[in-house]
C-alpha cells in the first residue's frame, strides 16, 4: 500500500447492514471494507468501532484523514439530555404514522406541503412520526419530554463528535425542512412545521452547511486507530451519497441505486413544476453539494423483493436459496428467453405497495403469467420486474425533466453480485448504462465527499465503472415496449 496514501473513511448505516470503507481518495479506490448487520441505536457506535478496527488492520499504512457518514433516511430515534437513545429505531418502513400524515396533509394542504418541502406526505416521513409520538405518549413522549431527534447518521455523528447535527439531504426527507433554492439552502428546520407537531428547534439537529465538518473526539473510534481531531461530516442520505460517489453530478446524469430499496435520481438544471412531480409519487431534492436540483423516485423493495420472492420459492432451506440466487445471476440464453417473450412471466416487485410512478399502497408482490417450473427462471421473473419498475421510474422522470437522460450509472451490491440483473438493466435503459464496480458505493461515496469537504481532494474523483454484458442475442426492437406495457398494466 505504501506510505502517503491519502485516505478517508466512509460509513453507511443502511436498512439491513452497516458498512465501513477505507478509500484511497486520490484514486477513488476502496482499500478495505467491513460490514455487519445494522444494530440497534444503543450499539451503533460499538459496532462501527469494530468495523473501523477491521478496515484499519487490513490497510495499516493508510490512516484516514476524514470521516463521512451516510445513512438510510426517515429513520431515527429520540435521545435524552444524556445523548443516550430512548428506545429502538423508528424506521422508514414502520408504517406507523399514516393517520398523522393524512392529518398533516389535510390541515396544511398536501400540495402546499410538497411545494414547501419537496416531499410527499406519507407514513414514513419523520414529521408524521413525531406527531405519532405525541399522539401515543402526550407530553411524556420520548421526543417531546426533553428529547432530541437523531437520524441514523446523526446519532453516529453525535457519538463521534459530541454534536447533534444532520445535513440537508437527510433534513430534507423529514418534511420539516424547506426545500430552498439550489445553493441557498435554509440553515435550520422550519419553525412553523415543527410547531405543527409540538416541537421547537432544540428538539432537532442543527443542519450543517454543505462542506462543514466537525472534529472527532476521543472514544471508541480513536481507540480503534483514528486520530483525535479528524474531520467528521454527515455526508447525507445514502442514495444521493452513492450517486455522488458514482460521479452523478451534472444535469442529465442519472443514478440507479439498488439495495434493499431502489432509488432512481435524475440531476436537473432547474426545478420543474412541483405538482406533476408530487402526482407521480416522486420527490424534489438538492444534490449533496446543494448546487443542483434532482428528482428522486423510490421503490421500497428491490433487493427486498428478490429476498421475499426467493423465500416464497424456497421457504425453508437458506443454503438452497443462496445456490438459487447464484445460479440466477448468470448471463445466458435462458435470460434472453425471459426478455424475448412480451406476454411472458414477470413478478411485480411490490412488498410494501408502489410509491411511484402511479402510487398504489395496495400493490403486492405477485406473479403475472404462469410461474415457470424451473426455479432459476422463476427467480429471474422478479429481477425483470424490478428492472422494469426502474425503467418506468426513469421514463417518468425524463418526462418531468423535459429531456432524455444523458447517462445512467447503476450502483449497489446487487448490481455487482448479479451480472444477470445488470444485463437486464442495460437492455432496459434507453441510454448507455455503466455499473459502479465498488459494491459499497455509498460508504465509498461518503469517504469521497468527506475528503472533498476536508480539502484532501478538489474535486473528489468518481468511482470506477464497467459496462455490463449485453444479452447473447438482442431481442426484437419492439419487445421492450411490449414488456413495459404488460408490466405497467398487468392483468388483475
Amino acid at each position: 500500500m505504501g506510505d502517503g496514501v491519502r485516505s478517508a473513511l466512509g460509513v453507511d448505516v443502511g436498512t439491513t447492514h452497516t458498512k465501513v470503507a477505507l478509500v484511497d481518495v486520490e484514486r477513488a479506490r476502496t482499500l478495505a471494507v467491513a460490514a455487519a448487520p445494522t444494530p440497534g441505536p444503543d450499539r451503533l457506535e460499538a459496532v462501527v468501532a469494530d468495523l473501523v478496527g477491521q478496515v484499519l488492520a487490513a490497510a495499516p499504512r493508510a490512516v484516514p484523514a476524514a470521516v463521512g457518514i451516510a445513512s438510510m433516511a426517515e429513520t431515527g430515534v429520540p435521545v435524552g439530555p444524556d445523548d443516550e437513545p430512548r428506545g429502538d429505531w423508528l424506521r422508514w418502513d414502520g408504517h406507523r404514522a399514516g393517520t398523522q400524515s393524512d392529518e398533516l396533509a389535510r390541515r396544511l394542504g398536501r400540495d402546499a406541503l410538497f411545494a414547501a418541502t419537496g416531499v410527499r406526505a406519507s407514513a414514513k416521513v419523520p414529521l408524521a412520526t413525531w406527531a405519532w409520538l405525541r399522539d401515543e405518549h402526550g407530553a411524556a413522549s420520548p421526543l417531546h419530554d426533553g428529547g432530541r431527534w437523531a437520524g441514523a447518521a446523526d446519532l453516529l455523528a453525535l457519538a463521534l463528535t459530541g454534536e447533534l447535527v444532520t445535513d440537508h439531504t437527510l433534513a430534507g426527507r423529514t418534511m420539516a425542512y424547506r426545500l430552498g433554492a439550489p445553493g441557498a439552502l435554509p440553515d435550520a428546520f422550519d419553525a412553523d412545521l415543527l410547531a405543527e407537531v409540538g416541537l421547537v428547534a432544540r428538539n432537532v439537529p442543527r443542519v450543517l452547511w454543505p462542506g462543514e465538518t466537525l472534529a472527532l473526539r476521543p472514544g471508541p473510534l480513536t481507540d480503534a486507530g483514528l486520530r483525535v481531531g479528524t474531520p467528521v461530516t454527515v455526508a447525507g442520505h445514502d442514495h444521493p451519497v452513492g450517486a455522488f460517489g458514482a460521479g452523478v453530478r451534472a444535469p442529465g446524469d442519472v443514478a440507479d441505486s439498488v439495495g434493499t430499496a431502489e432509488v432512481v435520481a435524475t440531476v436537473l438544471a432547474e426545478d420543474p413544476d412541483p405538482a406533476p412531480v408530487a402526482a407521480a409519487g416522486m420527490s424534489l431534492v438538492r444534490t449533496v453539494r446543494s448546487d443542483l436540483p434532482a428528482l428522486v423516485a423510490g421503490s421500497s423493495s428491490a433487493g427486498g423483493a428478490v429476498a421475499a420472492w426467493l423465500a416464497e420459492l424456497e421457504p425453508t432451506d437458506a443454503a438452497a436459496r443462496d445456490r438459487l440466487l447464484a445460479r440466477s445471476s448468470d448471463v445466458d440464453d435462458d435470460l434472453l428467453a425471459l426478455l424475448a417473450d412480451p406476454s411472458g412471466f414477470v413478478v411485480l416487485p411490490y412488498v410494501h405497495g408502489r410509491q411511484t410512478p402511479r402510487p398504489d399502497p395496495a400493490a403486492t408482490l405477485r406473479a403475472v403469467g404462469d410461474v415457470p417450473a424451473d426455479p432459476v427462471a422463476a427467480l429471474r421473473g422478479v429481477l425483470l420486474g424490478a428492472t422494469l419498475q426502474a425503467r418506468w421510474m426513469l421514463d417518468v422522470q425524463s418526462a418531468l425533466a423535459g429531456a432524455a437522460p444523458r447517462r445512467v450509472l447503476a450502483l449497489g451490491g446487487p448490481m455487482v453480485a448479479s451480472p444477470a440483473w445488470a444485463a437486464l438493466k442495460a437492455w432496459c435503459t434507453p441510454v448507455p448504462l455503466d455499473v459502479v464496480t465498488d459494491e459499497q458505493a455509498v460508504a465509498a461515496g461518503a469517504a469521497l465527499l468527506a475528503a472533498e469537504r476536508a480539502g484532501l481532494v478538489a474535486p473528489a474523483p468518481p468511482l470506477a465503472t464497467h459496462r455490463p454484458p449485453a444479452p447473447p442475442r438482442p431481442p426484437r426492437a419492439d419487445t421492450l415496449t411490449e414488456r413495459l406495457t404488460t408490466f405497467t398494466h398487468p392483468t388483475p
